[in-house]
């Protein structure tokens, strides 16, 4: 069992290492940088400024502080676009809230997708069964980024059931957790209901 684990560590240690790798050189290749804008700036200033972020040293010295800051740090760097931020700042800014999103999701992605598939299998061939089935398919071929807008159109514009944006109340909380949530609900519901009917098919439950 320790083998296995160290195994599975060390493979997620060189996974977590190449999309490290690939995001630091492929930035980098890409046409253009952080600093360029519509005005020229300075060449003095823009020197000043790549100083400061390091990015007049090798490419090598570059990869290096920037993997050792990430795997021995868990300092992913300074946000190019505000200065005064670091990574690390914006993302515990917005953990709180993703968490939040996601349970919601969960939630809702378990209450809809077991409840819908235990209907679908117990009224199996008919109206509940294709009706459920139906909005089983919808929800795996729409995706998240799709619904979500949709949603905000239909029942926050059109119908004013629910507020398009904002954090603080419930409300706020129900059109992006079901337009997360949806899509999982539905492999969920498709799965209950094969698991349901496999198990009622068995001899023992006939019996």
């Amino acid at each position: 069992m320790g083998s296995y684990i160290l195994k599975r560590l060390a493979g997620a240690f060189f996974v977590l290492l190449t999309i490290v790798t690939l995001c630091f050189f492929m930035i980098r290749i890409a046409p253009g940088g952080p600093f360029d804008e519509e005005k020229a700036i300075p060449p003095d200033i823009l020197r000043n400024i790549e100083k400061k972020y390091h990015m007049d040293e090798p490419m090598v010295q570059q990869y290096w502080r920037y993997v050792s800051g990430v795997f021995f740090h868990f300092d992913l760097g300074p946000s190019y676009k505000y200065p005064s931020r670091s990574v690390n700042e914006f993302i515990v800014a917005g953990l709180p809230v993703t968490l939040q999103l996601g349970f919601n999701a969960l939630c809702v992605a378990i209450f809809i997708g077991v409840g819908t598939g235990l209907i679908a299998a117990l009224r199996q061939n008919s109206r509940w069964d294709y009706t459920a089935m139906a909005m089983a398919m919808i929800g795996v071929s729409i995706p998240s980024f799709v619904m979500a807008p949709l949603m905000q159109l239909f029942f926050g514009l059109y119908l004013g059931w629910f507020p398009v944006a904002g954090w603080d109340r419930f409300s706020h909380m129900v059109l992006p957790s079901v337009a997360l949530g949806f899509l999982y609900a539905a492999y969920v519901a498709r799965l209950t209901r094969g698991g349901m009917l496999e198990v009622t098919r068995q001899d023992y439950v006939r019996t």
